[in-house]
């Protein structure tokens, strides 16, 4: 079992604390959204993409889940060369940049869930192509920005 001293683990900030609740926030309605709009969606909807509702949002919690773990064991946050994990800088930044990335991750996929359940039931067309790119955009830009931040710490 990995064990992290307590002395070792950074503290959240206030802003950590407000990412986090829209974080679970989000992660709710996901649920919400999914299984309020059940009944309302169309036969095809519920079994052809129904299925894949549920397992969207189970996914969704998924990475919740996995995300929180990997703020809390910083070992498994994995950057593209070799820091020097100890310095209690480098912590932070790291319990940053998972609750960033949650945050953003779990906004994004319940406005894809939201557009996959309203699409059927005829209250919009599609997401169309500028959601992809604002989805891309929205991931990379925060992991750029604390990539780079990081860099800094490089060993």
């Amino acid at each position: 079992m990995l064990e992290v001293p307590l002395r070792m683990i950074p503290r959240r900030s206030t802003q950590d604390w407000v990412l986090e609740a829209v974080a679970f926030a989000a992660l709710i309605a996901t649920f919400a959204m999914v299984f309020g709009h059940w009944q309302r969606l169309p036969v095809f909807a519920r079994r052809g993409s129904g299925g894949s509702l549920s397992v969207m949002v189970l996914l969704n919690a998924g990475v919740y889940l996995l995300l929180t773990f990997a703020s809390r064991y910083q070992q498994l946050v994995n950057v593209p060369f070799e820091i020097d994990r100890e310095r209690p800088e480098v912590k932070q930044l790291l319990l940053q940049m998972t609750i960033v990335l949650k945050t953003v991750l779990m906004v994004l996929l319940a406005g894809l869930l939201w557009i996959i359940v309203h699409t059927p039931l005829g209250r919009m067309r599609t997401a169309g192509r500028s959601f992809l790119a604002l989805f891309l955009i929205a991931m990379l830009a925060p992991t750029l920005v604390y990539i780079r931040k990081l860099s800094r710490y490089r060993k």
